[in-house]
């Protein structure tokens, strides 16, 4: 089973993700893909597999006398409405949504033009040129864009010249990626890797390395017997499965293993967050119990937003907010210490948050909190109304 042999490398970081356009707009075909879309306009047209750069060099050879601009305009068209909100964008970017709710995923490397995979990761600044690589963050997902993006039109890559520009012109991304091919574990999906820039780099750095090198997986459902056994020679593993349901079988496999959040338990997390914040707002403060309450609450929205955020993002792991809860603790012992009711509170609102997220229970938070036992509780306690004091253990005035 592929999940069983991925999953170690996947949950340890160590795994990459290569992502074609299979997975994004090549699942939503309204009439033909942009390649057949192009190469039908040129007089490659009856040929029967013209390579995806020839037919893009031919197409600006001989509509637009050798310039590129006629072939952005026409990528721009073809991918507009994956960009828009409605069914071609929901079934193009639904891969992407899925693959973000795995916070193992760091590294996404793709060919497309399009910038759905950034979109759905919530990444801002996806590599695709030299000098995007000083913004490259080892803790937060990347999105390596090889061939360009759409966004950024002097960056796409798609005749044969631009391929070998592409190359030239920017070295320490393709380090880059030679480097991450040698010391990672590949995952391949919608992709044919049949690009003539992967295969060299592939080849080369598998005959380096020869049988030290890692081992790489493709999802391709309709892979043929001959291309699985062509592969395999070149250390790539073909399983015929299809993206979204292994990427929904994995998450499944780590829910499980209480390693990823359940949707269940999101849903109700996003729920408490709204219902919290309604009655914080609601609050006036002018007693003992409404200001503690108000501080509790902070607590618990602050905490709630942290993890929805990150749960979005997939920067943390439940490792990482298993450490939260412990500092956490640490904190309501401290200020119990020092007797800080209104830390006590905040943090008390914290650590009803990670707890319920830690724990995966659904139950409804506690959403006040008492002024003077201190501990949270389902219902508000009025009281009288101290001026001017911060924290209440200090004696009223009068």
């Amino acid at each position: 089973m592929l999940i069983d042999r991925v999953s170690q490398e996947i949950t340890s970081g160590n795994c990459v993700l290569f992502v074609g356009a299979g997975s994004t707009t090549e699942k939503w075909r309204q009439g033909p893909g942009f390649y057949s879309k192009i190469k039908e306009m040129t007089s490659l047209a009856d040929e029967s597999h013209p390579g995806f750069p020839e037919v893009m060099e031919k197409f600006c050879a001989e509509r637009d006398n050798g310039h590129h601009n006629l072939l952005i305009r026409e990528a721009i068209s073809y991918l507009e409405p994956f960009c828009l909100s409605g069914p071609a964008s929901r079934a193009a970017s639904e891969f992407g949504r899925h693959v973000a709710a795995i916070p193992f995923f760091k590294i996404i490397v793709t060919t497309n033009w399009d910038p759905l995979l950034e979109r759905a990761l919530d990444v801002l600044v996806p590599i695709t040129e030299d000098r995007d690589l000083a913004f490259w963050d080892d803790h937060r997902k990347q999105v390596l864009k090889l061939h360009g993006c759409i966004t950024r039109p002097h960056s796409i890559v798609a005749t044969q010249q631009d391929y070998e520009q592409c190359v030239r012109n920017n070295k320490i991304l393709f380090n880059k990626l030679r480097d991450l091919m040698a010391t990672k574990t590949f995952l391949f999906t919608g992709y044919s890797l049949r690009d003539d820039d992967f295969r060299e780099i592939w080849d080369s750095i598998t005959m380096t390395l020869g049988r030290f090198a890692k081992s790489a997986y493709a999802l391709d459902p309709s892979a043929s017997d001959e291309e699985i056994a062509d592969w395999a020679k070149r250390g790539i593993s073909i399983f015929r499965f299809n993206d979204v349901q292994f990427i929904q079988e994995l998450r499944k496999h780590f829910v499980g293993a209480r390693l990823v959040p359940a949707d269940k338990l999101v849903a109700f997390l996003m729920r408490e967050r709204g219902r919290v914040l309604r009655i914080h707002m609601s609050n006036n403060q002018d007693s003992d119990g409404e200001l503690m309450s108000a501080m509790y609450q902070d607590g618990l929205l602050y905490a709630l937003d942290d993890i929805l955020d990150s749960i979005q993002l997939g920067t943390r792991t439940q490792e990482d907010f298993e450490n939260d809860l412990g500092v956490t603790v640490n904190y309501v012992r401290e200020a119990r210490k020092a007797k800080d009711s209104i830390e006590i509170a905040y943090s008390s609102g914290r650590l009803i948050a990670i707890s319920a997220f830690f724990e995966g229970e659904a139950n409804e938070l506690p959403t006040y909190f008492h002024p003077y036992k201190l501990t949270p509780i389902s219902k508000l306690v009025k009281g009288r109304v101290w001026k001017r004091v911060p924290r209440l253990n200090k004696k009223p005035d009068g």
